[in-house]
């Protein structure tokens, strides 16, 4: 009986999985989203999104890195953002996902590893999926998500000032990225932030701290 629902359980799970990415593939080209760019030539060493159940993204992405073989998969993580709440005892910091439900992999072949992907016994599933072959993530994004996540793979809170109405950040992975930068909550210490333009805009909500604002 216990077998009969863990074998139910991950059919539903891969039959959630298959519409996600088989909606996703539908977006793109109208509304992405998630930051997809246009289809890599195999050989070409490229970041691609593994969709994966809600909560589980470092269990699926450990798994997979410990199963598939270095020849397909090159690397494999969950980009994870700082996040900023206020609790009894002050503000503190926890890391959250930047893309719920997904993990990131780094590959030469994705259609090898889609294929790969698919045999295994847990649920997941490469995400946009274009004719045979897959959407890698934009360039821009893979080069800003690359640029701003530390050795762990997450985006740590940037410290910034509002002078004249006009944004400096001095400190932190957002240093000299103001331009992309579209929304500040000064009270959350948030920011949203555009990674990539390739069709619509994407952007995330990412740590920024603005304790000063002068000039006003």
């Amino acid at each position: 009986m216990c077998r009969m629902r863990a074998s139910e359980g991950m059919a539903n799970d891969m039959t959630a999985l298959e519409q996600r990415t088989d909606m996703l593939g539908r977006q793109r080209g109208t509304s992405p989203s998630l930051p997809l760019g246009r289809r890599s030539p195999r050989g070409r060493l490229r970041w691609y999104l593994v969709a994966c159940p809600e909560g589980h993204e470092q269990d699926s992405c450990d798994r997979v890195r410990a199963i598939v073989p270095t020849d397909l998969l090159e690397d494999a993580f969950v980009p994870r953002a700082e996040r900023w709440g206020k609790f009894a005892a002050g503000w503190s910091v926890r890391t959250v996902e930047l893309f719920k439900g997904y993990f990131v992999v780094a590959t030469k072949d994705a259609t090898g590893l889609s294929r790969a992907l698919e045999r295994l016994t847990f649920p997941v599933r490469m995400a946009g999926a274009v004719g045979r072959g897959y959407a890698p993530i934009a360039t821009e994004a893979q080069e800003f998500l690359s640029s701003s996540m530390d050795d762990s793979h997450v985006i740590r809170t940037s410290e910034a000032e509002i002078v004249a109405g006009k944004l400096r950040v001095y400190e932190g992975p957002l240093v000299g990225q103001e331009r992309r930068v579209a929304k500040v909550n000064r009270h959350k210490r948030l920011a949203s932030v555009r990674v990539c333009g390739e069709g619509d805009d994407f952007s995330v909500l990412l740590p920024l701290g603005v304790p000063v604002r002068r000039g006003e």
